[in-house]
């Protein structure tokens, strides 16, 4: 049986889900080969013998890691290797314009939301094969966690057997321990550091770039139903630019995809004030939210930044795990799946996908239209534990059923197979 490379070493983040990934592969009973991207040179002969000697299935990485590798002839190494290149994206792709237009020809782009895979289908034709994979909880890392000594005694890679059946093996934390953090809200205030995406306005030439700007933040905000593309390409035509060729477009998305950073910011901040000015305790992890000028709030706890993993040790203690998604209207953000893993009622804005998956017995489902209810329904649940833990224990049974990255991984190799069929 070939194996599968995967590409790690520049971020934590992204390393977790390669290790979760890794994991699946092997629990599956293919062999794995992990290269360096910071080193690629160091790892590359044996990247070479493992070709020869075994086969290589597939490279994995995320957000575009190693895609450019190059041959000593100027082409590149995938495809001189004829190995697919599976590059999983965990944002939007119009954040990486540049290198979608060049990744390897044997390329399989993998996208976390439905509209995302329409994106990359409209603009760039280069890209043969386009698969929606949404995102996943790490149940290895949050099984490890429980154990005193750092045993990881889930990991179960003997266990033959239905993905359901290897993932009942994994020891979580229960979702009524000792919980003393009311509030978790995992994630960044990115608007700061969003500013570094704005274009030069006065490099725009055909309409008012500031003006524009202003009129389709206004109608993310106001209509948080549609994604930032398609109000782009709205108010693109309302300045008389009707008839531009899906490049152009391109181009103007691009350019103004901070807008879409700006409209996730404003929910996230939205929905973690709701809460603290009507006198409910959160606690934040990530930079930014030392910003806000209500960041002195009594009922505010600012956790700073921590590492991917150390995530999960505040999700163990959190009893509701509060979420936003970065603006995915038809996928999920990690964090619903990694607090359902780790025992905590989960709160999300909703998303096309989100309701398929989930019912309200697993979750609390919102429209950013409605966080003036917010409130209403997290005190709720902090006012029944009975009924917080038994939506715990649900949203927990069934990620771990079907929303780990073991599942991602069957679906992954499933659909390159189907591709090579």
């Amino acid at each position: 049986m070939k194996s599968f490379v995967l590409v790690r070493g520049l971020y934590d983040t992204l390393d977790l889900f390669s290790e979760e990934v890794e994991a699946g592969l092997k629990e599956m009973g293919y062999g794995t080969f992990v290269f360096d991207a910071v080193n690629p040179g160091k790892g590359l002969q044996d990247l070479l013998s493992l070709q020869v000697t075994k086969g290589i299935a597939a490279v994995i990485a995320f957000n575009n890691l190693a895609w450019n590798l190059g041959t000593k002839e100027g082409g590149n190494l995938w495809e001189a290797m004829g190995v697919p290149y599976v590059d999983i994206l965990m944002d939007h792709p119009f954040h990486f314009d540049r290198i979608l237009q060049g990744l390897p020809e044997n390329s399989h782009l993998f996208v976390v939301d439905r509209r995302h895979a329409d994106y990359v289908e409209r603009y760039y034709p280069n890209i043969r094969h386009v698969h929606f994979l949404p995102h996943a909880g790490c149940k290895n890392a949050i099984a490890a966690l429980t154990q005193p000594d750092g045993r990881q005694s889930g990991k179960m890679e003997n266990i033959s057997g239905n993905s359901e059946a290897r993932n009942a093996c994994y020891a979580l934390p229960p979702v009524d321990g000792d919980r003393d953090i009311d509030v978790l809200y995992a994630g960044a205030l990115s608007r700061v550091l969003i500013e570094q995406l704005i274009p030069d306005f006065d490099s725009i030439t055909a309409f008012d770039g500031a003006a524009f700007s202003g009129r389709c933040l206004d109608r993310l905000i106001s209509e948080p139903s549609l994604t930032t593309e398609e109000v782009i390409r709205e108010e693109l035509k309302n300045v008389g630019l009707k008839s531009l060729s899906p490049e152009e477009e391109r181009t103007y998305i691009t350019d103004f995809r901070f807008l879409d950073g700006f409209a996730v910011s404003f929910y996230r901040e939205n929905a973690v004030r709701n809460l603290v000015t009507h006198g409910l305790h959160v606690t934040t992890l990530g930079l930014g939210w030392e910003i806000c000028d209500w960041a002195d709030n009594p009922n505010l706890t600012l956790g700073g930044k921590v590492s991917a993993k150390e995530v999960f040790s505040y999700m163990k203690r959190s009893k509701v795990v509060l979420s936003t998604q970065t603006w995915f209207k038809a996928g999920a953000h990690d964090r619903i799946f990694n607090g359902m893993l780790s025992g905590a009622a989960v709160v999300t804005d909703t998303s096309d996908y989100l309701q398929d998956i989930f019912d309200s017995t697993q979750c609390v489902q919102y429209s950013l239209k409605d966080t003036g209810r917010l409130y209403e329904r997290v005190s709720a649940l902090l006012g029944a534990d009975g009924a917080r833990e038994e939506m715990a224990a649900r949203g927990q049974q069934e990620t771990l059923a079907r929303h780990t990255w073991l599942n991602r991984a069957e679906e992954l190799v499933s659909a390159l197979e189907k591709a090579d069929a």
